[in-house]
């Protein structure tokens, strides 16, 4: 095999909104910690070539993703289809879309910053040179915490709350423990490594005014202290919209600031480090990318919520009934009207899987909960399997059918824009993808 590793600072001037919270003065002061892309391209001897790349941001929508696949696939040796674009959902990016008419940056001011980071994958396609690819996993189960919260009153309650102890009754469901990380090994040295593990980068919060990667830039510069001075994290998310670093049972641990993200970012590399020293090669040289589109049905929004949006938005005195996770209806009505008039109309979403040798990649659209991720990995024909999530769109939370059920944050309409099951629909197609790619090999 040939491999292009290549990094770009795209941190853009500040001044620009930030994205993961809403509100109004929420835009970037300084920089605490540089935006990076990252950029790892792999092409076999028979030429077939594929490209994944990480940003430093909270999401990206399906037309910026293509957008970019296109600038990148008019300026390198690669196909727009062979690129997998993802980010690492840091709370601490300039917004490039709007959610919950919260700010945004220009379309000017996206499109700038989002050509600078793809100029990683031009780059990483233009460096192709022999390299060895190897695989390892470790567990580390210190940091994720399920954040769903059974309760003695019935409901689903968020870890973040402010609960009375005892308030709680358990967390309703897993985390998924595994670091997986795919290294890049120069005259036997590894020199980049594509970490795949499954935690919210929302350590830093509202009180934040800085760009910043979260625990991923800590996670870098530990890396590098580790490894090599020049080493080159590609850190790509697992399924975590119900995973986050809140210790619930535990109410003296830290929740938020830089410190707790460094010991985060830190502890995380520890374990990176576990991996790779259990890293074996990656067997084949086979190179291998599907897509398929899969259709979703829409969030169904009832008629008494939907009234009760209209009234809101018709009313001269803008009273503040609740909304979803604090917001308020003048966040959320807009946004449920407008899914009540297209609740019709069902969407179509982008799931991307790929092959490298004996690696299973998968690309999911939105956030997903990481029962979906173990799933995919525990039906995967792949000796090892990749699961990323925000991958080529934004789609917003991916919730597990039982979820809906339960009830609680993600499945409010708004957080989520789907009906249930579709979270299941996308593990199917994953699923098979991955076999149709695999065909033959065994597991």
């Amino acid at each position: 095999m040939r491999v292009g590793v290549a990094e770009v600072d795209f941190t853009p001037p500040p001044g620009l909104p930030l994205m993961g919270h809403t509100r109004d003065d929420y835009a970037a002061r300084d920089t605490h910690d540089p935006l990076r892309a990252r950029a790892l391209v792999v092409a076999n001897a028979a030429g077939a070539r594929v490209a994944l790349l990480t940003l430093d941001l909270c999401m990206l929508n399906r037309a910026q993703a293509r957008m970019m696949r296109e600038h990148i696939g008019a300026h390198s040796g690669l196909s727009p289809d062979n690129i997998l674009v993802a980010v690492t959902h840091t709370h601490g990016g300039p917004a490039p879309i709007s959610i919950y008419r919260a700010p945004a940056a220009s379309d000017a001011e996206v499109e700038s910053f989002l050509k600078k980071a793809a100029e990683a994958v031009i780059q990483a396609d233009h460096c192709l040179k022999p390299a060895a690819l190897k695989v390892g996993c470790a567990s580390e189960a210190s940091l994720s915490f399920n954040r769903r919260l059974r309760c003695r009153d019935g409901k689903t309650h968020m870890n973040w709350e402010e609960l009375a102890p005892g308030f709680m009754l358990d967390c309703l469901g897993p985390i998924d423990p595994e670091v997986c990380a795919l290294s890049v090994e120069d005259g036997g040295v590894a020199a980049a490594a594509l970490v795949n593990f499954a935690l919210h980068p929302a350590i830093l919060d509202y009180e934040n005014h800085s760009y910043t990667a979260d625990y991923i830039g800590y996670l870098d510069t530990a890396l590098r202290s580790i490894c090599r001075d020049d080493f080159t994290t590609l850190f790509f998310n697992g399924c975590c919209a119900n995973v986050n670093h809140i210790n619930y049972a535990d109410p003296a641990s830290p929740r938020r600031g830089y410190p707790t993200a460094q010991r985060v970012g830190y502890v995380l590399a520890a374990a990176v480090a576990r991996a790779m020293r259990s890293r074996a090669p990656v067997t084949g040289d086979t190179i291998r990318v599907s897509r398929e589109m899969v259709k979703l049905e829409r969030f169904k929004i009832s008629d008494s919520l939907y009234k009760k949006s209209k009234r809101f938005l018709e009313s001269p005195q803008k009273e503040k009934p609740a909304g979803g996770d604090g917001l308020d209806s003048a966040q959320s009505a807009p946004l449920w009207v407008r899914m009540r008039e297209q609740q019709q109309v069902p969407d179509a979403v982008e799931v991307m899987a790929l092959r490298i040798g004996s690696v299973g990649i998968v690309g999911l659209p939105g956030e997903g909960f990481c029962e979906m991720g173990l799933a995919i990995k525990q039906n995967s024909p792949a000796e090892h399997t990749i699961v990323i999530e925000l991958a080529n769109d934004a789609v917003g939370y991916l919730p597990t059918r039982e979820a809906y059920e339960q009830g609680g944050y993600e499945v409010t309409p708004g957080a989520t824009a789907y009906a249930p099951g579709c979270g299941e629909k996308l593990v199917e197609s994953a699923s098979r993808q991955l076999e149709q790619l695999f065909e033959g090999t065994g597991k």
